[in-house]
């Protein structure tokens, strides 16, 4: 038999019982098979026009990132105290321009400051871990 006689012969219900036990279990596969081969080509046509739409429309918040960081004046910056917080505001800076592909003259940190973490040993050990594994 071939297999779209078998799955033809599947669909029904009396003929089912005429059928050998190889014979349903040769069918439920090719059915389980069918499915998942439909299944994969769905999701990689998915995958190709969530890649299309991102180039199309490409990231906005980017944009408007950049957009922001342009359009606001320069304001005068605050009296450093010693050469940590240089370097960390150097650090910060320099992040900044390589993740929105700029120079470090078009950016402005206005201020900085430190937010106590009051979350759980659990969560930041979690947190860094996924941030290590995106590397």
């Amino acid at each position: 038999m071939t297999t779209t006689q078998l799955l033809a012969k599947f669909a029904d219900p009396e003929i089912i019982q005429t059928l050998s036990l190889s014979d349903k279990l040769f069918a439920g596969l090719m059915a389980t098979i069918l499915g998942m081969g439909i299944t994969f080509i769905s999701l990689i046509v998915l995958q190709f026009a969530m890649v299309l739409m991102e180039k199309m429309l490409g990231r906005p918040a980017k944009q408007s990132v950049q957009k922001a960081l342009h359009s606001s004046p320069p304001a005068p910056s605050p009296e450093v105290t010693g050469a940590d917080d240089n370097e960390l505001i150097a650090v910060i800076s320099s992040v900044i321009a390589l993740q929105l592909k700029t120079s470090v003259n078009n950016i402005v940190i206005r201020n900085i400051e430190k937010i106590e973490d009051s979350s759980s040993a659990w969560n930041r050990t979690g947190r860094l871990e996924q941030m290590n594994s995106r590397l």
